[in-house]
């Protein structure tokens, strides 16, 4: 019996290959959103930590120091919530890229499995013709 060999083989494999990058890229640019916001949660910890110390401090050059500490922070902040952003975007890209690559694939796989379906209908078709032939060849009366 013949195997069954899909012609598009190559073209779903490397189909295949592109999503399998496509996952892989978004799961890097998840990677580095995620990393964002721990460092602004960091930031956040920090900032309350220096809260608490500020209450207890009475000198105002310590008080000082704290106030440019906080405008530091700030602007670390907003600089991590430009750079999230960013990533933001990236993410969504890789999202849309993978998406398109998950549906190129599936559209191909649907081929592959409605060819592999008529592919097995036909031979099962030509195998209950075989078996017709060889009954009747039995049967048939010898003149």
């Amino acid at each position: 019996m013949k195997k069954f060999s899909f012609s598009m083989q190559k073209v779903l494999d490397l189909r295949e290959f592109e999503r399998k990058q496509a996952e892989a890229d978004l799961g890097r640019a998840l990677a580095a959103e995620n990393a964002l916001r721990q460092a602004l949660e960091l930031v956040a910890q920090q900032h309350v930590s220096a809260v608490a110390a500020a209450d207890s401090m009475t000198d105002v050059h310590e008080l000082y120091g704290v106030n440019q500490y906080f405008a530091l922070l700030a602007q670390r902040k907003e600089r991590l919530l430009c750079d999230l952003a960013q990533a933001q975007l990236v993410s969504e890209q890789k999202r849309e890229v993978m998406r398109e690559a998950m549906r190129k694939c599936k559209v191909l796989e649907q081929l592959r499995e409605s060819r592999l379906a008529a592919w097995k209908k036909e031979r099962l078709s030509e195998e209950e013709l075989t078996i017709d032939d060889i009954v009747t060849s039995r049967f048939e009366p010898s003149i």
